[in-house]
C-alpha cells in the first residue's frame, strides 16, 4: 500500500461529499418527502428484520412446543399464548399466522410509501437540476458555446442527469435502507445469542475492504464512460444535422469507420466499470455466504447439542440472512453511488463554469435607445490569443446606416457580435447613447437590437411561432402584420395550415428566401432601435432578392443600421461605409468617396464586378 494513499482518497472522500450535498439541496423544498421516506424505510425493516422472524418462530413454537432436546429459557420471550393443548397450539398457531399477515401488509404499505415519496424527492431534484443547467448553458457566453460541442452538452443534461436520478430515486433510498436493516438486523441477532451475533461480525471487515478497494475506482472510470459517451453523442448529433453533405461528398462509408471507432472506445469504457462491478457483486457475495456457513454451522451443533431452540435457530437464520443480503445490496449501492458521482462531478462542472460575459452588480435596465454606438479603442482577442479587432474606434449616429466592409476574417462579424455583448472586449469601451454597455443589463441591451443572420435560424415549430418568438407577447394581429410588412404573408396563406404550419427542423421545409423574410418579420415584431443585417441577400435568387429587400428597406426604416456587406454593389446607398482589414478600420467614407479613393475598398469592388462580368462574358 502506497503511502500518498490516503491523501488522494481524503480530497475524493470530501469531493463527493460534496457533490452528493450539492445534488440534495436541489430538492430542498421536499425535504419533508425525504425525511418521511426515512421514517417509512425505518418501519418497514423493523417490520422485516424483526417483527416478521418473531411471528415465524412463534408458528414453530406453536406447532412444536417443546422446540426440541434441551430448548433454551430464552424462547419463552416468544411465547404469547398458551400452548400446553392441540387446542392451544391451533389458537397460537392462528393468531401467528394473522398477524404474520398483518405485519406483512403493513411492510408493504410502508415499502410503497418510501418508494412514492423517494420518486417525489427524486424527481423534484431532477427537475430543478436539468431547469438549472438550462438556465446556465443559455446564460453562457458565445465563447463558451464555441468551443463546445452540441452533443456533449446534451449528453450531459440527459445522459449524465439520468444516471443521477437513479442514484436519488432508487440507489439513495436503497442505501438508507440497507444500513437501518442491517441495524436492526443485528439488534435481533443479539438479543437471540449475542455470541453468533458476533462471530457474524467477522466478515464485515472483508467485504468493507472490497467495497473500499473496487468501489473508489468506479467513480473515475465512469466520468471516462460518460465522456465517451458524450463524444458518441457529438459526433451523432453533429453529422445527423448535417447529413445532407455527408452524402453530397459520399462520404456515408468514412462516417461509418468513424462511428464505430468512437462507439468502440465508449464500448472499452463500458467494460472497464463492467469488470470491477462484475467482480465486486460476485466477491461480496461470496464472503457474506461463506460468512453465514460459518455462522449457520456452528448454529446448527448447538441446536443438535441441545444448546438452542429450533423456534430460535430458525428464527437467527432467517434475521442472519436479511441482514447478510443487506451486504450485498451495499456492495451494488456503492458502485451506484460512485457512478452517480463521476456523473454528477461531470453536471456540476458545467454549473459552475463561468461566463466571460456577465452582468455587473449593479447593472441598469437600458432606457428606450435613440441608437447612437460609439467604439472607443477597442480590441477584442478570443481564447487562445487570437487577435479580431485591434484598437476600432468609430461612432454611428441614431438613424444611420453604416456598412462593414473587408476580406474574410476582417472581423466585421466580431464587431457586430460585441454590439449584442456576445462578447465583451478585451480594451477598451462600446456606449450606446453614451452608456457604457458593461452597465447595463444583457436583457435590457439585446432587447433593443435586432438581428437578421445571412444564415437564418428557425425553431421546429410553426411559421407564428417563429415569428412571435420576437416578442413572446404580441397578439396574432401583430404577427400578422409583421408578416405581412416582410412580404411574407403571401406565401405564408398557401402553406397548408397558414400561421400554424410546421417548418421543420432549423426552417427545412421552407425555401430560403420564406426563411429569411421570416426572420425579418420576427425583427419587424421586436421593432429594435438598433438593426444588424449580416448580408441577408447574398444567398438568394434574383425574385426572392427583391421580396427580401423590399422588407429590408421598410426594416430598416428610422433605425440605427448596421449591415455586413459581404456584396459591396449592396451597400452603395449606406450613408457611411467601414472598411476592415486585420481587425482595423482602414477607410471610412461613401460609396463615392471610397471608390475615389483608389484603396482597399475600390480594390474590392473592382474584384466583385470582375468575378459578376466574367460569367456573363463567357455566356
Amino acid at each position: 500500500m502506497t503511502k500518498d494513499r490516503p491523501e488522494i482518497a481524503g480530497p475524493r472522500a470530501i469531493a463527493a461529499w460534496a457533490t452528493f450535498r450539492r445534488l440534495l439541496r436541489m430538492g430542498a423544498g421536499y425535504r419533508w418527502a425525504a425525511v418521511a421516506a426515512f421514517v417509512l424505510i425505518v418501519i418497514a425493516s423493523v417490520l422485516e428484520g424483526a417483527a416478521i422472524p418473531v411471528l415465524f418462530a412463534q408458528i414453530i413454537y406453536a406447532i412444536s412446543p417443546a422446540g426440541g432436546p434441551g430448548m433454551p429459557a430464552m424462547v419463552s420471550r416468544f411465547k404469547w399464548v398458551d400452548t400446553s393443548t392441540p387446542e392451544a397450539q391451533l389458537r397460537a398457531l392462528l393468531l401467528a399466522s394473522a398477524l404474520i399477515v398483518l405485519a406483512y401488509l403493513l411492510r408493504s404499505a410502508a415499502t410503497f410509501g418510501h418508494l412514492y415519496l423517494g420518486q417525489v424527492f427524486a424527481q423534484r431534484v431532477v427537475l430543478t437540476l436539468r431547469n438549472r443547467l438550462h438556465s446556465h448553458l443559455m446564460r453562457l457566453s458565445a465563447a463558451f458555446h464555441d468551443s463546445r460541442q452540441t452533443g456533449e452538452l446534451m449528453s450531459r443534461v440527459t445522459n449524465d442527469v439520468n444516471v443521477l436520478q437513479s442514484l436519488v430515486s432508487g440507489d439513495l433510498m436503497q442505501a438508507m435502507q440497507a444500513p437501518v436493516m442491517i441495524v436492526v438486523g443485528l439488534a435481533t441477532m443479539l438479543v437471540i445469542s449475542w455470541k453468533l451475533t458476533l462471530l457474524s461480525l467477522l466478515c464485515g471487515p472483508p467485504i468493507a475492504l472490497l467495497l473500499w478497494r473496487l468501489g473508489g475506482q468506479v467513480r473515475q472510470i465512469t466520468r471516462v464512460m460518460q465522456a465517451r459517451l458524450a463524444d458518441l453523442n457529438a459526433r451523432l448529433q453533429e453529422r445527423l444535422s448535417s447529413v445532407r453533405v455527408v452524402q453530397l461528398f459520399a462520404m456515408e462509408e468514412y462516417e461509418r469507420e468513424q462511428f464505430s471507432r468512437v462507439n468502440r472506445e465508449t464500448m472499452k469504457a463500458n467494460l472497464a466499470a463492467a469488470r470491477i462491478t462484475s467482480a465486486l457483486y460476485p466477491g461480496v457475495e461470496f464472503v457474506a455466504l461463506f460468512g453465514m456457513i460459518v455462522v449457520v454451522a456452528i448454529a446448527g451443533w448447538q441446536v443438535i447439542s441441545s444448546q438452542l431452540g429450533t423456534a430460535v435457530f430458525f428464527m437467527f437464520l432467517v434475521v442472519l440472512q436479511r441482514a447478510g443480503s443487506q451486504l450485498s445490496r451495499l456492495g451494488r449501492i456503492r458502485v451506484a453511488i460512485q457512478q452517480a458521482l463521476g456523473a454528477g462531478e461531470r453536471v456540476f462542472e458545467l454549473l459552475e463554469t463561468e461566463s466571460e460575459v456577465v452582468e455587473a452588480p449593479n447593472a441598469e435596465v437600458l432606457p428606450p435607445v435613440r441608437g447612437e454606438v460609439t467604439f472607443e479603442h477597442v480590441t477584442l482577442r478570443y481564447r487562445g490569443g487570437e487577435e479580431a479587432l485591434r484598437d476600432v474606434s468609430f461612432a454611428i449616429r441614431p438613424g444611420e446606416v453604416v456598412a462593414l466592409v473587408g476580406p474574410s476574417g476582417a472581423g466585421k462579424t466580431s464587431l457586430a457580435n460585441l454590439i449584442l455583448r456576445f462578447y465583451d472586449p478585451t480594451e477598451g469601451t462600446i456606449h450606446i447613447d453614451g452608456r457604457d454597455l458593461r452597465r447595463v443589463t444583457l436583457s435590457s441591451l439585446r432587447g433593443q437590437v435586432g438581428t437578421v443572420p445571412q444564415e437564418t435560424l428557425l425553431f421546429g415549430g410553426t411559421v407564428h411561432d417563429n415569428i412571435v418568438y420576437g416578442r413572446i407577447q404580441a397578439t396574432r394581429d401583430e404577427v400578422m402584420a409583421a408578416a405581412a410588412a416582410a412580404n411574407a404573408d403571401e406565401f405564408i396563406a398557401a402553406l397548408p395550415a397558414g400561421y400554424d404550419t410546421p417548418v421543420g427542423e432549423r426552417g427545412v421545409k421552407l425555401s430560403g428566401g420564406q426563411r429569411q423574410r421570416i426572420a425579418i418579420a420576427r425583427a419587424l415584431l421586436r421593432n429594435p432601435r438598433i438593426l444588424i443585417l449580416d448580408e441577408a441577400t447574398s444567398s438568394l435568387d434574383a425574385e426572392s432578392e427583391a421580396l427580401v429587400q423590399e422588407a429590408l428597406e421598410r426594416l430598416m426604416e428610422g433605425r440605427t443600421t448596421l449591415v455586413i456587406a459581404h456584396r459591396l454593389s449592396t451597400i452603395r446607398h449606406a450613408d457611411r461605409i467601414l472598411v476592415l482589414s486585420d481587425g482595423r478600420v482602414v477607410e471610412e467614407g461613401t460609396h463615392i468617396e471610397l471608390i475615389r479613393r483608389q484603396g482597399v475598398y475600390s480594390r474590392l469592388y473592382e474584384r466583385q464586378i470582375r468575378e459578376q462580368d466574367a460569367p456573363a462574358s463567357a455566356g
